[in-house]
């Protein structure tokens, strides 16, 4: 009787499994179940995501205000490029400004010509005057110019975050 109860415990009422019979039946609810938990584990892992869900997802950049270094840093009437930062820094006479690199057309890194003394686009051919005017080209309107400041330290301070008119200079 005992060994009855031992082989019922571990097997089918009928012949040919060992918890329950290979039917067909029994092969699509399977099958249909390991579906089901494949796609919940899929869904769950996109939400979820490579760090997780609570791992906030933000961009981290760069400060807008950022030192550019000491007036005595830039050489008189020169025109100095940031290109980490993406500005020009241009030194005439007592002024300083804080110009934009990029061009007002299409968003190309403009460059500047010590020969022609004027910045120029080179991939739509855009060009602009030393203080940012455009004057020849498909740009629409001049380069951005941006805050310079001089700190307590006596450094100049560029906030890219806050663009101003093309009069706006910095007297040292």
């Amino acid at each position: 009787m005992k060994n009855e109860e031992k082989s019922k415990c571990c097997s089918s009422e009928k012949e040919g499994g060992i918890w329950f019979t290979v039917s067909r039946r029994n092969f699509f609810t399977l099958a249909g179940w390991g579906l089901f938990f494949a796609t919940i584990g899929a869904y769950l892992s996109q939400l979820m995501g490579y760090k997780g869900f609570f791992y906030p997802k933000v961009l981290f950049e760069p400060s807008p205000r950022f030192s550019v270094g000491t007036p005595t840093a830039f050489p008189e009437n020169s025109v100095t490029t940031l290109k980490s930062r993406k500005i020009f820094v241009v030194h005439d006479g007592n002024s300083f400004k804080a110009i934009s690199v990029v061009c007002q057309h299409l968003g190309c890194a403009v460059e500047f010509s010590k020969e022609k003394n004027i910045f120029e686009c080179p991939c739509h051919g855009s060009k602009y005057y030393r203080n940012g005017v455009n004057f020849a080209g498909p740009a629409p309107r001049p380069l951005n110019h941006f805050e310079i400041i001089m700190d307590d330290a006596g450094k100049l301070v560029v906030d890219t975050s806050k663009v101003v008119p093309l009069e706006t200079e910095l007297i040292v």
